[in-house]
């Protein structure tokens, strides 16, 4: 079996890509999410790769990586999200993923500094391969909010279940700490994110750990670019500047808190996960899910807040040779939750 990895060129492959994620990642893959991830990031379009089948010439793989800029105690610097690593399964063997993902770390040159990747633990048998050891974990923090649906079943009777049911959901809309930060007013932005986001950005950039860079142009086409809108974005004033904001998804389904901002005392995180929690709960969620790294420092104020610690999954650092930064310099103090990846 021989392959070819080469660099994709985004206008000319993008229908062969798009068909190809849509066979092999999830059939909803669309031409404007294609546009929106690989065309439109504010700190630049993606970089790609393709594998072919050398005797056929066949696209038999992809691999891509997004730009992010990240703030080091104040300092910015540029690197990638790794996502989209698929393989037709006929060439999944070692072989294949080994040589396109090495495509992958090679693209960690000046100025890109870096890379992370959430990866299946398959995929963690590739890195180990190729030297890279998990760097920690990502944790999936839950906080239940309705008991119905798990009373049926051990209830037989429907109307029991529904009366003790709503004696447990009051009970747990209670539960966790009820903090509230002083003379602060909460409520659902409307519209896109202006200059009040990239100005709160600029005030977070200088505090001490690591953090993406957040600006109002990167707020809105992470979170507020997509056609049907899928996030929505709670925000917290004190005297009518912005000092926070929370973005939480729009499906009860799968109802996840997925970004997290505040500048100013723990007070304001802890008022914003409220909002978030009592607005998915008013909704109809009956779970509401945050994925936050194993490091996070604010883990023990999630546990306050009624979350609990559920599963975890890998996480893979790399930084490149010419790179003043080191791999381990991410296991502390990194604000990493489920709104840095893209796929």
């Amino acid at each position: 079996m021989s392959v070819r990895i080469r660099t994709a060129a985004l206008e000319s492959d993008r229908a062969n890509l798009i068909d190809f994620f849509r066979r092999h990642l999830t059939p909803q893959w669309t031409e404007d999410r294609f546009d929106a991830l690989y065309l439109r990031c504010p700190y630049g379009p993606a970089s790609a790769w393709v594998a072919q089948d050398n005797s056929t010439g066949a696209l038999i793989g992809a691999a891509a990586a997004f730009p992010r800029k990240l703030y080091f105690d104040g300092i910015e610097r540029v690197g990638f999200v790794l996502g989209d690593f698929c393989l037709e399964e006929k060439y999944r063997s070692l072989g294949p993923a080994l040589i396109l993902q090495r495509a992958c770390l090679e693209a960690v040159t000046p100025p890109y500094e870096f890379f992370y990747d959430f990866p299946s633990q398959k995929m963690m048998a590739i890195y180990k391969r190729l030297g890279i050891a998990q760097a920690g974990s990502l944790v999936r923090w839950a906080k239940p909010l309705r008991m119905d649906k798990k009373l049926e079943r051990f209830v037989r009777s429907k109307t029991v279940a529904r009366k003790l049911g709503a004696i447990g959901n009051l009970l747990l809309a209670h539960r966790g700490k009820k903090s509230r930060a002083l003379n602060c007013e909460a409520g659902l932005h409307q519209g896109h994110c202006g200059e009040e986001f990239t100005a709160l950005d600029r005030k977070l950039q200088v505090k001490t750990g690591i953090k993406t860079a957040r600006s109002a142009e990167y707020l809105n086409w992470r979170y507020l670019s997509q056609s049907p809108q899928i996030y929505e974005i709670l925000t917290v004033r004190r005297n009518g500047s912005l000092v926070g904001y929370v973005v939480v998804t729009r499906d009860i389904q799968d109802a996840r808190i997925v970004d997290l901002s505040y500048v100013e005392e723990h007070a304001v995180v802890a008022q914003l996960l409220a909002e978030a929690v009592e607005r998915l709960r008013l909704r109809g969620a009956a779970t509401v899910s945050l994925n936050a790294g194993e490091g996070h420092p604010w883990n023990d104020l999630f546990e306050r807040e009624g979350f609990q610690r559920r599963e975890s999954s890998p996480l893979v650092v790399y930084a490149g040779l010419d790179s003043a930064l080191a791999s381990d310099v991410f296991q502390k103090n990194w604000y990493i939750m489920q709104g840095e990846r893209d796929s």
